[in-house]
């Protein structure tokens, strides 16, 4: 997250204030900026953007963007799984070890209880303090996304509500005073080049002189586009084009993806052995080492720790808050400002005749 911070510390949003369109340079590093004044940042079509983890909820009149439990379920497989992991080595290393001094200590029995009076206990703390540290991490994350309150949009008021970190008193703001960006940072490990990719949404506080920034890491700059349409979708176009929650992650989903797999592995045959880390059906060993993962990760353990996850959600709004969102009569309605329709339909034209994002800046600069 360090190197992240390290490019977007360099532009100060309340002294030099960006333009949609406009892509600022850094040493090893370039930010993408797609709004004040929202602006697509590649030719949409309807039905486009699919399922998306970061909407909670989504209607007529407010969406929520926040975190939802998705991500839960492997967090818990990844801690439990590599704790497992761990207990096998201990137990192969005891039991070989028994098995090697048995003459010793006349048996294989008595040479195993020895070898576990003499290290067991230092085993189990070479055990528990990964598990402990796995699972404090797992817990702490879930009490602390309860503790903090989703971004609120508003498309009929085209407005803005967000809480800053730690406090429960509301901000609001018109949305096209939203500044978002992702920006690209390429960094050196020694050996390689590595690419950090940050998607960034920046809210300018009660006064307008000061931002509230959110950040999050993201895979590709693609993925950090698809981030922004969700949110500039719903403000901007009709619901044709809004994405869709992605649902919970529960029990009955990893039971409807395990039927999923299994029907998949029989439709065809398969060999025996595929390089495939991310498709369990490629191979009679790919399925074996979906369920060795699973077990290991003990079963549906990790669903129903996202199925808790998803009970705490996040925390709720106040009542003014409740007050605010609820719907407007269609004369009361905002309406885009006519700069923003000005720029919307230079950048449309753009993408209609084969332009992308680089080229938007020196068309509305």
């Amino acid at each position: 997250m360090a190197k992240e911070q390290s490019v977007e510390q360099d532009f100060d949003l309340s002294e030099d204030r960006p333009l949609a369109g406009e892509v600022r340079t850094f040493p090893l590093g370039e930010a993408w900026f797609f709004s004040p004044k929202p602006l697509p940042s590649a030719r949409v079509t309807a039905g486009g953007l699919g399922e998306s983890e970061q909407i909670l909820e989504i209607n007529d009149t407010y969406m929520d963007l926040g975190q939802s439990n998705h991500g839960k379920a492997f967090q818990v497989q990844s801690v439990m799984t590599g704790n497992m992991f761990m207990l096998c080595v201990a137990i192969a290393v005891f039991l070989s070890v028994a098995l090697s001094n048995q003459a010793v200590h006349g048996g294989f029995l008595k040479a195993l209880l020895f070898d576990l009076k003499e290290g067991g206990l230092v085993a189990l703390g070479a055990l528990l303090f990964p598990l402990s540290a796995g699972w404090y991490a797992i817990i702490s994350t879930s009490l602390k996304k309860a503790r903090e309150k989703p971004i609120r949009f508003h498309r009929q008021r085209r407005e803005v509500c967000y809480f800053k970190t730690g406090s429960d008193t509301p901000i609001i703001v018109p949305w096209e005073e939203v500044v978002s960006w992702v920006s690209v940072y390429k960094g050196f490990t020694g050996s390689a080049v590595v690419s950090n990719v940050t998607f960034g949404i920046a809210l300018p506080d009660a006064t307008g002189q000061d931002y509230w920034m959110f950040r999050k890491p993201v895979g590709l700059m693609e993925e950090g586009q698809l981030h922004w349409e969700v949110i500039r979708c719903y403000m901007e176009e009709g619901p044709e084009y809004w994405a869709k929650p992605a649902g919970n992650e529960n029990r009955a989903t990893f039971d409807e993806r395990r039927a999923q797999i299994i029907d998949d592995f029989k439709s065809s045959p398969k060999p025996l052995f595929a390089m495939s880390m991310s498709n369990p059906t490629a191979s009679y060993f790919n399925l074996f080492g979906y369920y060795v993962f699973n077990i290991l990760s003990w079963w549906k353990l990790p669903y129903l720790v996202a199925e808790w996850d998803s009970k705490i959600s996040m925390a709720k709004f106040p009542p003014e808050i409740d007050e605010w969102s609820k719907p407007l009569s269609e004369e009361e309605w905002a309406k885009p400002s006519d700069e923003l329709r000005k720029q919307k339909a230079i950048a449309e034209k753009l993408y209609k005749s084969g332009g992308n994002l680089k080229d938007l800046q020196k068309l509305i600069a």
